[in-house]
């Protein structure tokens, strides 16, 4: 596995992700939403493709090993067009073109939109794509990741299909997580929650094998 096409490549923890399998030795292609972005990328040693969820990607698409969705709607764009439409649109395009390994960047709050007014249209729209990917036929892993920081990576974590308590991860920790998972077969068809914890990084992950 050589090439990565990272959605929403410019966000936060997408950008990240992006740098991190560049640094890797992976050939990195980021969907990103305009040419200052495009050149941000190129920094980072990934190639940018200028586009969004709404429009035709396909080009970016090809010969792509797999695909990591960073999208997140934020305050400005719609959640339902966004990260439910959207990526269930990435998904299907990856299942037309043969690309098998898709990993997800969701949130904890999926599983109890209810709990939480302000921001339920968000995580109803990410909560039904998460329904789409698992009723696919791709090898999926989606990381419902804990309250986003900015903190230096910690690099121990807790990992589980359904943690009790809550907590924060480093968007630098949710990353590495996702490019770790990329070579990590036990993380295959698995969604868990991911917060920092105790336990170094590889071997919460390989753990989930058991989950």
């Amino acid at each position: 596995m050589t090439t990565v096409f990272v959605a929403g490549a410019h966000g936060n923890t997408g950008r990240r992700i992006a740098k991190l399998l560049a640094e890797e030795g992976y050939q990195v292609r980021g969907l990103i939403p305009d040419e200052i972005h495009k050149r941000k990328m190129e920094q980072d040693g990934a190639v940018g493709i200028v586009g969004d969820l709404t429009q035709s990607y396909s080009d970016g698409l090809r010969d792509v090993d797999a695909v990591i969705c960073a999208v997140g709607a934020g305050v400005t764009e719609d959640p339902q067009e966004t990260d439910h439409v959207g990526t269930v649109r990435l998904i299907e395009q990856c299942v037309l073109l043969g690309i098998d390994r898709f990993i997800m960047i969701s949130c904890m709050e999926t599983k109890h939109p209810e709990h939480f007014s302000e921001l339920k249209p968000y995580l109803l729209a990410k909560h039904k794509a998460e329904t789409i990917l698992e009723e696919s036929t791709l090898t999926h892993t989606i990381i419902r990741a804990g309250e986003l920081t900015d903190d230096a990576p910690a690099g121990r974590v807790q990992a589980h299909p359904d943690l009790r308590e809550t907590g924060s991860i480093s968007r630098h920790d949710v990353a590495h997580a996702a490019v770790l998972c990329l070579s990590t077969p036990e993380t295959e068809h698995k969604a868990f929650d991911l917060i920092q914890g105790n336990q170094p990084m590889q071997d919460a992950l390989k753990g989930l094998a058991s989950g």
